[in-house]
């Protein structure tokens, strides 16, 4: 099995947003397109890792699939975000870490994956997520030593929980720009920020 593994949520049902804003383009392209982009270049540069996409979108499927990535199917996407954790972590069980990125955040980089990876590496911690600004950010990462609190996890409660609760154990990589943490639940969030 691979020792880490990149693991992208991407089955919510958009309901703030009024479609599938997984699918709404940004800058000519599907939204959750710009983030798996971003995870296949973190994947050719990180050795004996790989890409799970939990979804419960056709296309997304699809894609994900010609992009080399392993796809499983949420079928309860409705039980909130915590359900696709659990797919995607059962799926990694045996790596040594697996991060966690969401679909609806188009303007992270893989410069910004590539450094929270480092940064979780040289810390010896068993967790690490991005941060800008006092404020808490996708993607994160979890070692094995936590996957059973996150297994645990229910609703539409992720991770941020467990990074709360054990902070003594969580390493921080701030990022330069703060768009890159946003996340889209409303389409007021992709105009233009004043």
């Amino acid at each position: 099995m691979m020792k880490t593994v990149l693991i992208m949520l991407a089955a919510g049902n958009s309901r703030r947003f009024g479609s599938n804003k997984l699918l709404y383009e940004i800058e000519g392209k599907p939204m959750y397109l710009h983030v798996l982009e971003q995870l296949k270049q973190v994947q050719k540069k990180i050795p004996d890792s790989g890409i799970i996409v939990v979804t419960q979108y056709q296309e997304i499927k699809e894609t994900a699939q010609k992009y080399g990535a392993k796809v499983y199917v949420n079928p309860e996407p409705e039980r909130g975000i915590s359900s696709s954790l659990k797919i995607g972590l059962e799926a990694a069980r045996s790596a040594e870490y697996c991060l966690f990125a969401v679909a609806d955040q188009p303007w992270i980089t893989a410069g910004t994956i590539l450094a929270l990876i480092d940064t979780y590496k040289k810390s010896g911690r068993g967790m690490a997520a991005v941060k800008r600004d006092g404020m808490i950010g996708n993607p994160c990462i979890f070692s094995q030593k936590y996957y059973p609190e996150l297994k645990a996890l229910t609703g539409d409660t992720g991770g941020k929980k467990i990074i709360k609760k054990h902070p003594e154990d969580v390493a921080f990589c701030e990022t330069e720009n703060a768009i890159e943490l946003q996340d889209v639940d409303i389409r007021e969030s992709l105009l233009p920020q004043a």
